[in-house]
């Protein structure tokens, strides 16, 4: 088959790793792959020409200019199906079909916006019912959108993210090595976006260290959006709290699993999120996870067996977190990070969830 992956750039985020991810799994499996975006370069390049998948760019344009040109290249295009992650893709995608099309198409939803039922966001998903199928990485996200349009459930389906289990592997015990009594290392990896709670986690930690005990320190690793008030809040409040040993930002990284490999656990404290990377491939690393409970975390995280959850609206909440995960033994560190390890097997396992994408591809088939 025929496959034509299309994004809005390869920069460093969950989404783009994803599908650069099932690109190369697909590939490998046989199809013939290509990828195109509307914004040059990008964090991810490199990893589709190693794997020798062709990439072409789109012009430099407006948004209004740009649907033109999309709607051109895929319409002049040789896909048997384009799968268009992300909003606005998804959202070109379906208006260069109007009003036939000879190949298949597939959205793929990736946030579960509290507010995607409502207003604006309700609309924007509107779209949808021009393509062949519309597939959410989460529950959460497929339950609202059929709320909002119950004519969509036909079309809807849900289908985690994959892993490569091989490369996100473990490496040492989770605890190994650490010294009694000295603080737990964790590793965040995510965009400085407002969403992803920079702030909330640096007051947490604060809060920490102000009951005394073993401290956290982090490692985070992410790309800094246009918008840098919400990294430069965080960074002000490490600065006035003297936290910079415990709370230290970095930009992303290419061999991010040797940092997830390194830590004692994972983490994530997001306002809201689909199916976060950074906790699928923690999980996969044998890592205790500690994130926020939003959208499918409960599925992903069974509190106090493969890790905690918490509010991320509550640095109380963060911080008792925290100070739990501070208290495990080196043996309920690897209990929890081997029961990490298992659901990862289960959910995320990337020859299962490349099957189901098939499936859905071939779906589209019958449907032309």
């Amino acid at each position: 088959m025929r496959i034509l992956c299309f994004i809005d750039c390869l920069g460093s985020g969950g989404a783009q790793r994803q599908l650069v991810t099932m690109a190369i799994g697909f590939k490998r499996r046989g199809h013939e792959v290509r990828f195109l975006i509307y914004h040059p370069g990008g964090h991810f390049l490199p990893e589709l020409e190693a794997a020798k998948i062709p990439c072409l760019c789109i012009k430099k344009t407006g948004r209004v200019r740009r649907i033109w040109e999309v709607r051109r290249a895929l319409r002049q295009g040789w896909q048997d199906v384009v799968l268009a992650f992300q909003r606005a893709p998804s959202l070109y995608s379906e208006l260069a079909g109007l009003p036939n099309r000879h190949w298949g198409l597939v959205a793929g939803e990736r946030i579960a916006h509290p507010d995607a039922g409502r207003g604006l966001r309700r609309w924007l998903a509107w779209p949808h019912r021009f393509a062949d199928r519309v597939v959410a990485n989460s529950h959460t996200n497929r339950l609202t959108l059929e709320g909002a349009w119950p004519e969509l459930r036909p079309k809807l389906t849900t289908i985690y993210n994959a892993v490569d289990l091989e490369r996100f592997g473990s490496s040492l015990p989770t605890g190994s090595g650490r010294a009694s009594g000295s603080p737990v290392r964790m590793v965040v990896a995510a965009s400085y976006q407002e969403k992803k709670n920079m702030l909330g986690l640096a007051q947490a930690l604060y809060l920490l260290q102000q009951s005394g005990g073993r401290g956290v320190i982090t490692d985070w690793f992410g790309a800094t959006p246009a918008d840098q008030g919400p990294l430069l809040a965080a960074t002000e409040f490490i600065k006035r709290h003297r936290l910079e040993p415990f709370l230290r930002f970095h930009p992303p990284v290419q061999e991010i699993e040797k940092e997830y490999q390194r830590a004692d656990v994972v983490g994530l404290f997001s306002e809201y999120e689909g199916l976060p990377n950074v906790v699928c491939e923690g999980m996969a690393c044998g890592k205790p996870i500690i994130m926020s409970d939003v959208c499918d975390a409960r599925r992903l995280v069974e509190d106090g067996k493969n890790g905690f959850l918490c509010d991320p609206d509550s640095p109380e909440s963060i911080a008792k977190a925290l100070r739990r995960v501070t208290e495990l033994t080196d043996s309920q560190f690897e209990q929890m990070g081997q029961e990490s390890r298992r659901k990862a097997e289960t959910l995320f396992d990337i020859g299962h969830i490349l099957a189901e994408y098939e499936a859905v591809f071939e779906s589209t088939r019958r449907l032309r």
